[in-house]
């Protein structure tokens, strides 16, 4: 990618920052349960989050790692994450095609990143460059077959499960992975496929969701370990060399 193109790229986050954070809508209740299924699939002391967004989940993880790196290409909102005053996490401005860490890395978390990078290839083949041999690279995505996603099609609100809705278009998504092609990019990327999975079960909208009691949204999360993976709101990766 060249440095005009890099240019754009920080631009376009920039005018995606503006007024975003992960602990707003419903997206911000998801947080509490990418946080649990991000915990059970990681392993090791140092940790790399690439796109941490304004740190609120990197804010969580930090009680259980001895040390995290978090990068993301928005000024602002690694502004705002520095602001959590983290002592064993280092907040870094960059994007990730210009990140060159000195050391290598335990676990490497990839949370609803593949679908914003112009070359998630690219993204991934990064990771592998800088996970150790015996690490493991977590990838977590927005899954096109969610159950949610199918009502909409059948409703007429999208021609196709892959479709870019409003939300998407919101937070600057590019692509909607399924199973399937998430698991294209990452054997793409030479990376090898430990085990996959996904995350609760979403049947109505956001502002619909928003709507229900939390211990309904538990249910929800709970009943997803039950049902098939392939039709929850996320879906998972770990992977490793």
């Amino acid at each position: 990618m060249s440095k005009i193109n890099l240019g754009l790229e920080k631009k376009r986050l920039s005018d995606i920052a503006v007024g975003f954070s992960m602990k707003t809508g419903f997206n911000g209740k998801l947080e509490k349960y990418r946080i649990l299924t991000i915990r059970e699939n990681l392993k090791g002391d140092e940790i790399l989050d690439i796109g941490c967004a304004d740190g609120f989940m990197v804010k969580a993880l930090s009680k259980y790692f001895k040390h995290i790196t978090a990068i993301d290409g928005s000024e602002e909102l690694i502004n705002r994450a520095k602001q959590h005053n983290l002592k064993n996490v280092d907040f870094i401005h960059t994007l990730f095609e210009e990140f060159e860490p000195t050391s290598k890395f335990d676990s490497i978390i990839l949370s609803d990143i593949l679908e914003h990078v112009r070359d998630p290839i690219q993204l991934l083949n990064m990771a592998r460059r800088y996970v150790k041999n015996d690490g493991v690279i977590l990838a977590l995505c927005p899954n096109a077959n969610s159950i949610h996603r199918n009502i909409g099609v059948l409703a007429g609100m999208l021609k196709d499960v892959h479709n870019l809705n409003k939300s998407d278009k919101s937070v600057g998504h590019r692509r909607v992975y399924g199973i399937d092609s998430l698991s294209k990019d990452i054997k793409s990327a030479k990376l090898k496929i430990v085990k996959w999975g996904g995350m609760f079960l979403k049947p109505l909208s956001n502002d619909q969701m928003n709507q229900l009691d939390n211990k309904i949204i538990d249910a929800f999360y709970l009943i997803g370990k039950k049902l098939p993976q392939e039709f929850l709101t996320e879906i998972y990766v770990q992977a490793k060399k």
